[in-house]
C-alpha cells in the first residue's frame, strides 16, 4: 500500500468511527433527530424486513455498521466495500443531522456547515470506493483477457498452417 493511501484512509475513516461510536453511546440524541421522520420509518421498516421501526434501535444499528465499515477502511480490509458502505449511510445520515431548510439564521449557517462537511466526507469515500490501487477494473481485465486468448488463438491457427505448409513442401 503506497504511504499515501496509508495515511488517508484511517484518516478518512476517523470521522465515521467516531460519529458512530457517539451514534452507539447516544442514541436518544441520535433517535431524537430522527423523530421528524418517524412515520417515513415506520412506513419503510413495512417493507424492509428486519429494519427496526425504532429510531433509537435504528441509530445503534446505523453506529455499529458504521464503525464496522470504518474499521475496515482504516485498515484497508475491502475499502471499497467499506467506503461505499460509509457513504450510503452518510447520506440519510447527514439530511438528518442537518435540516438546513428547517431552520433560520446562526443556525441555518452551523447546519450548512455541517452538510457541507458530509458532503466532503461523501466525496472523499467515493474516491476511495473507485480507488483500485491502479490496477485496471475487472470489466477491462476481462476483455483483455478475451483480445489475449483471440491473439493467442490466431497464432495458434497461422502455426497449424505453416506446419502444413512445410509438410506438403518436404
Amino acid at each position: 500500500m503506497s504511504p499515501l493511501r496509508a495515511l488517508a484512509r484511517p484518516l478518512l475513516a476517523s470521522v465515521f468511527i467516531v460519529d458512530g461510536l457517539d451514534s452507539i453511546r447516544h442514541a436518544d440524541k441520535h433517535a431524537q433527530r430522527a423523530r421528524p421522520y418517524e412515520k417515513t420509518l415506520a412506513k419503510l421498516s413495512a417493507h424492509v424486513p428486519g429494519l427496526p421501526a425504532d429510531p433509537k434501535s435504528l441509530a445503534r444499528i446505523t453506529g455499529a455498521i458504521s464503525v464496522g465499515a470504518g474499521v475496515l477502511l482504516a485498515t484497508g480490509k475491502a475499502p471499497r466495500l467499506a467506503a461505499t458502505v460509509l457513504a450510503v449511510i452518510a447520506v440519510p445520515t447527514t439530511l438528518m443531522n442537518y435540516p438546513v431548510t428547517s431552520v433560520k439564521g446562526e443556525q441555518r449557517r452551523e447546519y450548512l456547515s455541517g452538510a457541507l462537511r458530509n458532503v466532503a466526507l461523501i466525496g472523499g469515500l467515493i474516491f476511495a470506493a473507485e480507488d483500485r490501487r491502479g490496477k485496471p477494473s475487472l470489466g477491462w481485465r476481462y476483455a483483455n483477457w478475451q483480445d489475449h486468448r483471440a491473439e493467442i488463438s490466431d497464432v495458434k491457427e497461422a502455426l497449424k498452417t505453416d506446419v502444413k505448409a512445410a509438410k506438403a513442401s518436404a
